[in-house]
Formats: C-alpha cells, sequence, structure tokens
C-alpha cells in the first residue's frame, strides 16, 4: 500500500493542493473543488498498485471532480475505466450524458477517456479499482453504452460486493498466497458485468460463460487449503452437474483436477519460501494445501520443480537468508 495522502499530517494552507496533486496522480487529470477550506479539508488516500489493474480508497470532506472534454482528448494514457462503491455519503455522477445519484454501497463505472462530473457532499468515501481498457477486451462503444445499465444487470450486486470487499481487504489477500489471480477474477466479473448490462447477444453469452468459470475459479481458490475440495463439491456449490462442469473447463482448455494441484503446488512453493513460514514443517506446509500425504507431496513438487521441497525452501533461505532465531524444519 501507498498512502498518496494524509492531511493529518499537512499544514491548512496546503491541504488543498496536495488533494489536487494526490487525486490526479492516482486518477486522471481533472479539476478539483472543494467544500470546504484549510484546517476544513479532510482526506485520505490509500493506492495500491497491482500487476494489470489500480485500486485505491479515498476518504474526505465533500468534493467535486470535473473532467472536461479537452482534458481527456489530451490525455494520452492508456485509456482506463474505474468501477468505484460509494462506502459514504451519496455520490452524484453525470458522465456521457446521464445523470445518477450513487447511494451508498452502490457502484458506479466511469471511463477516464470521456468527460465526467462526480461529487459529493459532507464526509464521503469511495472505493475503486481501475482497469485497462485493453484488459477487458471490449469495444469502447459496448463499456459506453453499458453505464446507464449498470444496476439492471442480474450480476450488478455480485460484482458490487465483490468489489467493496476486494478494497476493503486487499492488504490480506496480497499477503495470501491462496488469493493468486484475484485481478483475473475481478476483470473477469467487471466485463462480464459490462456485457450483462448491455445484452448485445455476442458479448453477453461470451462473458457469462466466463462469469461461470470465474466464479468456479474463485471458489477453489478460496478452499485450495481444504482437503475436501473435489470436483462434486464444487459442481454443487455452483448449482451444475459433474458432467456440465467438466465440460466448461474442457471448453477453457484445462484439466480442472491438474488445475488445482497446480495452485496448491503453487501455493505451497510460495509458503516454503516465505521467512515467516520458517517455522512449519513441510509436512504442515503439505497439509496445509490439500496434500495429506507428504510423500505425495514430495513427488509431486519435485515433478513440478525440478527439486524436492526441502531443496527448494534450503535455496530460498539461501536468497533471503535465515530469519534471526530461526530453526531447521524437515518433512
Amino acid at each position: 500500500m501507498v498512502t498518496v495522502l494524509d492531511t493529518a499530517d499537512i499544514a491548512p494552507g496546503d491541504r488543498a493542493e496536495a488533494m489536487y496533486s494526490a487525486m490526479i496522480s492516482a486518477s486522471a487529470p481533472c479539476f478539483l473543488m472543494q467544500e470546504e477550506s484549510g484546517a476544513g479539508i479532510r482526506a485520505r488516500m490509500d493506492v495500491w498498485p497491482m500487476r494489470t489493474m489500480q485500486v485505491f480508497s479515498t476518504e474526505s470532506t465533500g468534493i467535486r471532480l470535473v473532467r472536461t472534454a479537452r482534458q481527456a482528448r489530451q490525455d494520452d494514457a492508456a485509456p482506463l475505466i474505474a468501477f468505484a462503491v460509494q462506502t459514504a455519503s451519496r455520490g452524484r455522477q453525470s458522465h456521457l450524458g446521464h445523470q445518477r445519484l450513487v447511494p451508498r454501497g452502490h457502484l458506479l463505472m466511469m471511463d477516464h477517456s470521456a468527460p465526467y462530473d462526480y461529487a459529493w457532499s459532507g464526509d464521503g468515501a469511495s472505493r475503486c479499482i481501475q482497469v485497462p481498457l485493453d484488459q477487458l477486451t471490449l469495444p469502447v462503444d459496448v463499456v459506453r453504452s453499458a453505464l446507464p445499465h449498470l444496476t439492471a444487470s442480474p450480476l450488478y450486486p455480485m460484482v458490487t460486493d465483490h468489489i467493496a470487499h476486494l478494497t476493503g481487504g486487499i492488504e490480506d489477500l496480497l499477503r495470501d498466497p491462496a488469493s493468486a489471480g484475484i485481478e483475473e477474477i475481478t476483470i473477469g466479473l467487471a466485463r462480464a458485468l459490462i456485457a450483462s448490462a448491455v445484452r448485445q447477444d455476442h458479448h453477453t453469452r461470451t462473458a457469462l460463460a466466463e462469469t461461470r468459470l470465474t466464479r468456479i475459479r474463485a471458489y477453489v481458490r478460496r478452499h485450495l487449503t481444504e482437503p475436501d475440495l473435489r470436483p462434486a463439491r464444487i459442481a454443487a456449490a455452483h448449482h451444475i452437474s459433474e458432467r456440465h462442469l467438466y465440460k466448461l473447463c474442457a471448453q477453457a482448455g484445462f484439466s480442472l483436477n491438474r488445475w488445482i494441484i497446480e495452485q496448491r503446488l503453487d501455493g505451497a512453493r510460495e509458503e516454503l519460501a516465505r521467512p515467516a513460514g520458517d517455522g512449519r514443517t513441510i509436512a504442515a506446509v503439505a497439509r496445509r494445501w490439500g496434500f495429506s500425504d507428504p510423500t505425495h507431496f514430495s513427488h509431486r513438487f519435485k515433478e513440478a520443480y525440478g527439486m524436492s521441497p526441502r531443496d527448494w525452501r534450503a535455496a530460498a533461505r539461501e536468497r533471503s537468508g535465515p530469519p534471526e532465531g530461526a530453526g531447521l524444519s524437515g518433512p
């Protein structure tokens, strides 16, 4: 996490300028108007840059952000699509010819390649993800046409809840090796939300199919460390048959069972390399990642990575140095 702004540490006379600088660095060039002035301005912004998207949160006294057509036209940065959950106060959005009041707990979308006007009064807050347009793999006209119809999508509550939980617990997610792939999951859900909102047959069918598989992948990743994670349980959790589950995976070009093992091995490998995990035996790490037989785990690990779990841990320890007071651990 990078805290790009905390007005508690800034002199009252400098807060307006500091907030303006933080806002355009985290989002996009725009005009910022403050409801308060001087010591009355209170704000905090935190940013989590990720590989394919960015997460940030804003809490502040009343603000208004205006991005003009000229600013949008002159911005040579890659086009971004923002998805923000209003977590305090009520937002007001004017964008692409549409006006909307955004109640607390609701989601809004913003295309940064077009002008917009967004504001809240009093103590407000939002949590946001920014996704490059090319990651959504949807034409910009499809994205823009979805704007006034987001709340009508059957996926709107689920995507809103996902983004709220993601942005609210991002620190824990980034520390947890079981959360690998969260960006892929989030972008897949955003894509499906847009496609289902516009209800264009080709994009909708494709995106909704991807969404079901995305939800399955997300479910598997959440439960990777549970030994009873099997296809029958996964299918039942998504109200489909095992046969249909295997068909979805085959259409996507991967083996479900092999993928689960690969994800578990990746999680175990990352945990074994962490200094904080030095206190766990290799057998304990194997059990945590769903391998009840340490010998089977060691065989699978060596087959996948060309060395045993013990050798991998030793090599990782040499690279980073052992933590102070750490003892040796074995299988």
